[in-house]
């Protein structure tokens, strides 16, 4: 498989979901042959762009959602981003700072349980998170 990247931006509101996948059934979902790694990745994406509508912008529509990805031979990386306040940590973060799984986890519900069941890696920062998904 060739590398390729591409990125999507809308603005944030749940009902925009659908056109987000219309976009990645044209460009990413067409890639990968594996029926079972598209399912995988519907459900991950689904709730990665969940949480940055949702807790990450609160739902103000003035925002973006920023959905991107890069795929080579062996995984893709799939990265939302949001223009929100951040994520509430103890310690304020600069964003290029890394927050731990753990810490998000005591304080969420299942959606990052399944982001990080069902990738290789999760890695959140501040605005944004970041999954790798092997091929």
């Amino acid at each position: 498989m060739n590398s390729s990247s591409s990125n999507f931006i809308f603005s944030s509101e749940l009902s925009n979901i659908p056109k987000v996948f219309d976009w990645l059934e044209s460009k990413l979902f067409k890639l990968i042959k594996n029926q079972d790694k598209k399912n995988t990745l519907s459900l991950v994406i689904q709730e990665a762009l969940a949480n940055a509508i949702i807790h990450g912008n609160k739902e103000n529509k003035d925002k973006n959602v920023t959905l991107s990805y890069c795929i080579d031979k062996s995984h893709i990386s799939i990265e939302v981003k949001d223009e929100g306040d951040g994520v509430a940590v103890e310690n304020k973060l600069k964003d290029s700072e890394h927050i731990k799984a753990e810490d998000l986890l005591k304080d969420s519900g299942r959606g990052i349980i399944l982001m990080k069941h069902f990738c290789k890696d999760v890695i959140f920062k501040k605005n944004s998170i970041k999954l790798i998904v092997e091929l």
